[in-house]
């Protein structure tokens, strides 16, 4: 469904680098902000996203390899 200027212009004021989002009881909800060395991440359905930080290839390979 998509937005229109009216359900926009209703979204109560946020901060700077909030995400909007829906919980897994499809109620609106904000994450964030992160900080400048940090990602958006998925955490899968019905899971609120997350900034994290980056993770470099050599240590997602040390850490996936044990």
């Amino acid at each position: 469904m998509a937005l229109t200027k009216l359900d926009i212009a209703s979204i109560k004021d946020g901060t700077d680098g909030q995400v909007i989002t829906w919980n897994a009881s499809a109620k609106a909800t904000t994450t964030g902000p992160g900080t400048s060395a940090q990602v958006l991440t998925s955490n899968g359905a019905g899971a609120e996203p997350t900034f994290q930080e980056v993770v470099s290839d050599a240590a997602a390979m040390a850490l996936a390899l044990g």
